[in-house]
């Protein structure tokens, strides 16, 4: 069994990508000088791990790209990197406030 798409924020689907996670991760951790690509692919292969489980359970899931952030968040805070785990939050909060601002409509007032 394996993960092979994700569902985006606008709910089309994409291929899976563990690179993408491990990137994510492996750039979060070089910004605070706290971490390695060994240590990123193994977190990802961690929230892989994860996800297959909840697969397992449940043949037709398909992972959201919350989901997916929310484990890495989870996998980093097991692995001790928690300076790392607070900047992919704080990260994650700015990019969403920049998406809510997107969305918001302009008033004519």
């Amino acid at each position: 069994m394996q993960i092979t798409h994700i569902q985006k924020r606008d709910f089309s689907t994409k291929p899976f990508q563990l690179n993408k996670i491990t990137n994510a991760i492996l750039k979060a951790m070089t910004a605070l000088e706290h971490g390695s690509l060994e240590d990123a692919e193994r977190i990802s292969q961690s929230v892989l791990e994860v996800l297959l489980k909840q697969k397992e359970k449940e043949p037709k899931y398909v992972p959201t790209v919350e989901e997916i952030q929310d484990g890495v968040e989870n996998a980093l805070m097991e692995n001790s990197f928690f300076d790392v785990a607070k900047a992919y939050i704080l990260y994650r909060d700015e990019q969403a406030r920049k998406r809510k601002t997107k969305c918001l409509p302009i008033s004519s007032g």
